[in-house]
């Protein structure tokens, strides 16, 4: 499968317009370095510009193209709604923007190929809020997973049906959280927290589910007619002049994979010490879960606060009367067992985080390799997005058993992988322990989207980004780890690194040399 390279445009004066909107950064010229956006005539390395967006991935791959030209690549573009001013307060309204306004200026308005993992608004909002720079780019291709074609996929449908229920499950429980009396507040609040970081991966507010939907539509519209939905183990994207080649991963077919997005068995993930019972105890009642009624059981007009319940004839002889030991003693016994209280909400929220993570099971893995076709040790890049363990588990099975004379397959890629996109901010979930990251033996840089104050505010902090998977990274990695919030964090006594890296206020760049036939 050969890439090609859009039609170049007569005039850039939109994207000129819009990139000269991109806050104060530190140049790459004051590092004595050629600036980003004058490439030379022969474009023969990977750069890969990661964006800081804190909770949000975005990523602009440039690679050898045709003739020396260079070709790039951009992977998603969005933040998490709660990023509004950007992980270091930035005045912007959202660095997305920002973003976008760099990406046209770098690309001279020539994108060969725009990827959406997954249809998170953390991964895809900067299609809406750059929407302008985006529109007066050329995208040649817009790549999408199969779970997204649903055109021509069953399950596909079947996945947006679900992904709608969350979200109509998330606003029918926000919804009835306004309606609840002032006995529920303190319950009503932490609920409508733990909503609120919840809608931040939907869209920009409750009750807009579909700002997610709308976001990958104006992807799409970039493409137009040139969207692709990518399946695991399809023949490799080749790059023009055969220096790199990607290979799709996931998402997998298997709906009980799909379906599979937490630790079960010992070795699968990176627990807290002393919560791996719990864990797992949490994810059989998650996989247990049915469509919620998100509705009370009672209208408000039938329903009676439990304190006025005491002085009334009917519940005194049916409910209070001897109602526990203590009441024949003049005692009065505790009540708060008869409350429905906010149970029925509960479930819409587990529900609705259910299959938030299962789109995050949907998102499209891609390892780039770069390097000849028939090298066997040739490093690879990988891109896992928002992959949660049943993604990851599916990598084993994919195999292209005769590519260029060698075979091909998941645990190859990732035992050659020497830089890795973490998924989805470091969370519990989203790294394979045994079979992947401690089979990432030549890994030098883990890039992580993530910012620790956000995921603070949200009461995240033990679970996203996960410590004992960050601890793992700084061990594992030989030379870096890049953090959208920290910025580049160097493994003490790395003597000399062959991976450069440039690191300004919006943005981190990664070059590494691509090896020539």
């Amino acid at each position: 499968m050969a890439v090609q390279r859009p039609a170049r445009r007569s005039a850039r004066k939109a994207t000129q317009r819009t990139a000269t909107n991109a806050p104060r950064k530190i140049t790459d010229a004051k590092r004595g370095r050629t600036p980003a956006n004058a490439e030379a005539a022969s474009f023969d390395r990977l750069r890969i510009r990661m964006y800081r967006l804190g909770i949000g991935d975005c990523f602009l791959l440039t690679l050898p193209g045709t003739a020396g030209a260079p070709f790039h690549l951009l992977i998603d573009c969005g933040t998490h709604n709660s990023e509004r001013t950007g992980p270091k307060d930035n005045p912007d309204p959202w660095r997305t923007e920002a973003a976008a306004a760099d990406i046209a200026a770098v690309t001279a308005g020539r994108l060969d190929a725009v990827v959406g993992t997954h249809e998170h608004w953390d991964h895809l909002s900067g299609f809406l809020q750059g929407k302008a720079a985006f529109e007066s780019c050329e995208a040649a291709a817009i790549w999408c997973s199969w779970a997204e074609d649903v055109a021509n996929e069953p399950i596909a449908r079947e996945l947006v049906g679900l992904r709608n229920a969350a979200q109509d499950a998330l606003w029918t429980a926000r919804t009835r959280l306004d309606s609840l009396g002032p006995e529920h507040a303190e319950e009503a609040a932490a609920l409508r927290d733990r909503l609120s970081a919840l809608f931040g991966f939907f869209g920009e507010s409750p009750g807009v589910g579909e700002r997610a939907r709308d976001a990958a539509e104006a992807l799409r519209a970039l493409g137009r007619d040139r969207v692709r939905y990518l399946s695991p183990g399809a023949p490799p994207i080749e790059g023009p002049g055969g220096d790199w080649r990607i290979f799709v991963l996931g998402p997998p077919r298997d709906l009980a994979l799909l379906r599979r997005d937490q630790p079960r068995q010992p070795g699968e993930g990176y627990p807290l010490a002393g919560l791996a019972a719990a864990e797992r105890n949490l994810a059989a009642v998650a996989a247990a879960l049915g469509a919620p009624d998100c509705d009370p059981p009672f209208k408000a007009s039938f329903q009676i606060p439990l304190d006025e319940t005491r002085g009334m004839a009917f519940f005194q002889q049916r409910y209070w009367h001897d109602a526990a030991p203590g009441a024949a003693r003049g005692e009065e016994p505790a009540q708060d067992f008869r409350r429905i209280g906010l149970a029925h909400l509960g479930v819409a929220e587990a529900f609705a985080l259910k299959h938030d993570r299962l789109t995050n099971n949907t998102s499209l893995v891609l390892a780039l390799e770069l390097g000849p076709p028939t090298a066997r040790d040739n490093p690879v890049v990988l891109f896992a997005g928002d992959a949660q363990i049943g993604n990851w588990l599916s990598w084993r099975d994919v195999v292209w058993p005769d590519y260029h004379g060698r075979r091909v397959d998941g645990a190859d890629l990732l035992a050659r992988t020497e830089i890795y996109k973490v998924g989805h901010h470091a969370s519990h979930n989203a790294t394979l322990m045994e079979g992947g990251l401690e089979a990432m033996h030549r890994l030098r840089v883990a890039l992580v989207t993530v910012s620790q104050a956000t995921a603070t505010k949200l009461h995240w902090e033990k679970s996203l980004p996960r410590p004992s998977i960050l601890m793992r990274l700084a061990e594992v990695a030989r030379e870096a780890v890049i953090r959208s919030d920290a910025g580049i964090e160097r493994r003490p006594g790395t003597a000399a690194p062959t991976i450069t890296l440039c690191e300004t206020e919006l943005y981190v760049d990664i070059e590494l040399a691509i090896a020539k036939f």
